[in-house]
């Protein structure tokens, strides 16, 4: 054995360690980059890949790509590798090319990271390690026995030193075959998305991995010479040069185009910079190879941009910008960038160029059909993505089971919320999770202190009270004292000889004391007085000096020769000190009241502002999408976006009424109108289920009565809409009769009735409980927060009425509701039937839907709001009625637009004011300009919807007001309602 070959092994081995150290530096770097919920998840892809590529290519792999070649297509021998010879070089080689099937199987493993099953990547990374690679391997890379090129691309004089295509583009191409067939993860994309990545869990252990890759790539293209000679120290500084200028260029690049400098784009930037260098780092000068690294940082950032802004590619870590994008850069310089001597005789730098860009999209092809088909044939029979719900818990406890530290202390409050007090959050000092822990379980123990200390003095209460004996005194008509009890003893601290025959004075202090008041012959104090009859809370003192709250009761007792009285004293202390606990409870309860409004008040706005936009340019995108899927799915977005603005609306409802803070209207109103609106509305609903919905009164019924009619249409339209929910075939029956006609107290008596599922006798105990539906698997089928009928109770309480409900499994469900009519004198009483109530529907139904018969075009309209997407929106709504629209961006520039419009003399026809800004808010800037002599009408626009908020803006000088989300039709009528004094003004 020559010392040049054992020189050569050791080298080869070395290098093989620092590129199986590579799998260590992409495991950190991309948990690092992943969310915390998931990073369990990628480790331990990143181990199963070391396992899987190790078996795959010692079993066929390894013959695959460099066995005798078939026609230059595959290879044929060395499967189940084997080597008898006795230096064992071709074990060395055989290890080095095993950890290259590794890496390019772990370049795709952070791209489909926190979305993709275990098991379908296990199945992807099979593909990629037992077909894909060894494949394409073997076209560029096989050689024969003598040395010469056997694969066919190989042949041509393709040149890919140590993998940019190989093993890094292969890698890359297969996970974007993969991720378009997974799609991005939920939220990552869409509608009002303004957030270009999730952010990364821990950044410094994916510095750390970032920092180990590099490490291991001197030794991935350091060892690709497999020997230790001359090339090895310009190869590595050659590496080391293009890492560098492709992380300089994204650094330089993030700081002169962005405030905030990404740190994931510069570890991306310069690992681009060694994946491009990699290709020729054995061909290339040192400028050569800065300028390649330079360029690949370029490449990686517009390959970004092209994903993630264009096609909406969600790859977690930029595998696919590095590896891929930058992989095929690399590739190409080689043709441009190369020293001529160490290309293949005959080959021109054109021809080389040619036989690269080949080689680069052969790569591409090979790479990305193979596992696409596979992926999308994989996903036919067994979905390779998790399901909506494992990918909000996190791949960690979904696939694994396994938690980490902000998980667990997730799951401690939750416990906590539940009722289950007894758990403590997890303490560990070296993680941010763990001291949030520390503080949580602070606020717990206080809180046990502060809870234990009240059981306490209401336990040491109680047995004050139950066990010491009330002091009973006895005094004659002068105020001395006759009798004093062992209770009085020990309430006093006197003893009884040392009292009697003083004055009851002894036991009261002298502020309190009087004897300007008389009671017959003698002095007696006038709290005592007072007592006589009743109870009557004094001041007493003991013998120490100290005093105390008593409550005393005197009696009067007349004896044969004289009178008596006789007080009952209770050391009432505790009872004190009680009601004043009791005070400051009932003042942090108020407190937390109005914090809990206020909180729900700010949500609202915050939730409402953003999907004025999401719903309103769904309105658009629905007006101009072709394709079915796209309408699909914007029609997916404005249906969940209506139900997210429901449940706010029902949750708000719910907190208003159990503050006590809605107010119900007494106005009088057409019942019959009110029930032709409702099933206008419901019909809709029942059509789209192919049910019937029935209408029926029983005659007769008022023409009027008096109620809240918002209220009222708001209880049927949810009982209705719940009848048709749970409803799948026959009908829904709302009826409708006068009961206690005769009666001063007449009521409306509405009964919805339906064929549905029906509701078990154990469930009927608990629906009108708050977040609470008849049976679990009807809120997962069915959908629903368990609001509506909670809320549907409180309000026909507060209308006077009741609300009954009768069912049976199976069958269907009656749901009886009455509200109060208010005096009917003078009512007409109806008889109504079918055909004139669906006739009368019917018309309805043909009825304009807006009064806008006053055109609004042409009006010049100032939109003062500081949201830019809101603007877009209520812009290109007003304009599309031929309005003419002017911007402001806070309530300051509002006002001072508006008064400058006006002294120009042209005014603004409305003004639109949110009423939530940054400088000036709208309240302000409406109230300076009524201030300054503004007419013109003004229309407040919020996010806010509780109690008052209308108050609130039209004592600051609205003249209507509008609510966010924007309803398109409820503003043009609003703003088609004041255009009419303003018309007849312009007539005049």
């Amino acid at each position: 054995m020559s010392y040049e070959l054992t020189t050569n092994t050791i080298w080869v081995l070395i290098c093989t360690s620092l590129v199986f150290l590579m799998q260590a530096g992409f495991c950190c770097l991309e948990s690092g980059l992943s969310r915390s919920k998931n990073s369990i998840n990628v480790a331990t892809k990143n181990v199963v890949d070391f396992f899987i590529g190790t078996f795959l290519f010692w079993l066929f792999g390894y013959g695959l790509m460099f066995g005798e070649s078939f026609q230059g297509l595959i290879g044929t021998t060395g499967f189940a590798f084997a080597d008898n010879s006795t230096t064992h070089w071709a074990t060395v080689v055989f290890l080095f090319q095993l950890v290259f099937c590794s890496t390019a199987m772990t370049i795709s493993s952070g791209a489909v990271a926190e979305r993709m099953r275990f098991r379908s990547y296990v199945i992807l990374a099979c593909a990629i390690g037992a077909v894909a690679y060894p494949v394409f391997g073997h076209w560029a890379w096989a050689r024969d026995a003598a040395g010469a090129p056997a694969g066919w691309l190989g042949k041509l004089g393709f040149m890919d030193f140590a993998g940019s295509s190989v093993v890094h583009s292969v890698g890359a191409w297969s996970a974007l075959a993969a991720v378009l067939i997974l799609g991005p993860r939920t939220g990552r994309f869409g509608a009002g998305a303004d957030k270009s990545r999730f952010s990364a869990s821990n950044l410094p252990l994916a510095a750390l991995g970032f920092l180990i890759l590099w490490f291991g790539w001197f030794g991935f293209n350091g060892g690709s010479t497999l020997a230790l000679n001359g090339q090895v120290p310009s190869i590595i500084l050659n590496t080391i040069l293009a890492g560098i200028a492709g992380g300089v260029f994204a650094l330089l690049w993030e700081m002169f185009s962005s405030k905030q400098i990404s740190v994931e784009n510069i570890f991306n930037g310069s690992l681009a910079g060694l994946v491009a260098v990699t290709a020729g780092c054995n061909v290339v000068s040192y400028p050569s190879a800065i300028l390649i690294g330079l360029i690949a940082g370029a490449v990686m950032l517009g390959a970004t941009y092209l994903l993630e802004k264009c096609m909406q590619v969600d790859d977690v870590v930029g595998a696919i910008p590095v590896h891929g994008f930058a992989g095929v850069w690399g590739t190409l310089a080689v043709a441009l960038f190369a020293e001529m001597e160490h290309v293949p005789h005959g080959i021109t730098r054109m021809h080389l160029l040619g036989i690269q860009a080949l080689g680069v999209a052969v790569c591409f092809v090979w790479s990305f059909s193979f596992i696409w088909v596979c992926m999308w044939t994989l996903n036919r029979f067994l979905p390779i993505r998790v399901s909506a719900g494992d990918e909000k818990i996190g791949l960690n406890v979904a696939e694994h089971g396994a938690s980490t530290e902000l998980h667990s202390l997730l799951e401690t409050m939750i416990a906590h919320e539940k009722g289950d007090n007894t758990s403590r959050a997890e303490v560990d000092d070296f993680t941010e999770a763990g001291i949030v822990g520390y503080q949580y379980n602070r606020v717990l123990d206080a809180q046990e202190v502060l809870l234990s200390d009240v059981k306490d003095r209401e336990l040491r209460y109680r047995s004050i009270m139950d066990n010491v004996m009330d002091a009973i005194i006895t005094i004659n008509l002068e105020g001395r004292i006759e009798e004093f009890n062992l209770g009085a003893e020990h309430l006093f601290g006197y003893l009884n000889h040392e009292v009697i025959g003083q004055n009851i004075n002894l036991l009261i202090p002298p502020l309190h004391q009087s004897l300007q008041h008389k009671y017959s012959e003698g002095d007696l104090n006038p709290q005592l007085v007072r007592a006589i009859g009743s109870r009557q809370e004094i001041v007493a003192q003991r013998q120490d000096g100290s005093t105390f709250p008593a409550e005393l009761a005197v009696s009067s007792v007349v004896l044969a020769d004289r009178e008596i009285f006789t007080g009952i004293i209770q050391d009432i202390s505790e009872r004190k000190e009680y009601e004043r606990s009791l005070n400051e409870a009932r003042k942090r309860a108020e407190a937390a009241s109005d914090a809990k409004s206020e909180f729900l008040a700010n949500m609202s706005h915050e939730i409402r502002t953003p999907m004025t936009a999401i719903l309103g340019f769904t309105d658009i995108l629905l007006g101009n999408l072709k394709e079915k899927e796209d309408i699909e799915a914007a029609h997916i977005v404005k249906r969940n976006g209506e139900y997210l603005i429901g449940v706010i609306n029902d949750i708000l409802d719910l907190s208003k009424i159990e503050a006590r803070k809605i107010e119900l209207e007494q106005v009088r109103v057409n019942i019959q109108e009110i029930v032709r609106d409702i099933a206008a509305l419901m019909q809709v609903k029942a059509d789209l289920k192919q049910l019937k919905l029935q209408i029926e009164f029983e005659n007769p019924i008022p023409e009027t009565i008096v109620t809240d009619p918002t209220r009222l249409r708001q209880v049927l339209i949810n009982l209705l809409g719940n009848a048709i929910k749970f409803t799948e075939t026959g009908y829904v029956k709302l009826c409708i009769q006068t009961i206690n006609l005769e009666d001063s107290c007449a009521q409306l008596q509405f009964d919805v009735i339906d064929t549905g599922i029906g509701i078990s006798e154990a469930a009927l105990s608990q629906i009108y409980q708050p977040f609470t539906q008849a049976d679990n698997s009807t809120t997962r089928k069915y959908g629903g927060t368990g609001l509506g009928l909670a809320i549907s109770k409180r309000l026909v309480e507060m209308l006077g009425g009741q609300i009954k409900v009768s069912s049976k499994v199976g069958v269907g469900s009656t749901f009886t509701i009455t509200v109060n009519t208010g005096s009917l004198e003078g009512v007409r009483l109806l008889h109504l039937d079918k055909s004139s109530f669906r006739k009368a529907t019917e018309e309805q139904k043909q009825e304009h839907p807006m009064e806008s018969g006053r055109s609004v075009a042409s009006r010049r309209v100032l939109i003062v709001e500081d949201g830019l997407d809101n603007q877009r929106l209520i812009s290109f709504l007003l304009k599309k009625e031929g309005m003419e629209v002017e911007l402001a961006d806070n309530g300051k520039l509002g006002a001072e637009q508006a008064l400058a419009a006006q002294e120009a003399g042209h005014p603004y026809d409305f003004v639109l004011m949110d009423m939530q800004m940054p400088v000036m808010d709208g309240y302000t800037a409406t109230r300076k300009l009524r201030e300054a002599g503004y007419k013109r009408p003004i229309i407040a626009l919020t996010a806010h919807a509780m109690k008052n908020d209308m108050e609130k803006c039209l004592n600051a000088g609205c003249d209507a007001y509008a609510t966010k989300p924007v309803n398109k039709q409820k503003l043009l009528e609003t703003i088609s309602h004041l255009a009419a004094p303003q018309a007849s003004e312009q007539a005049d």
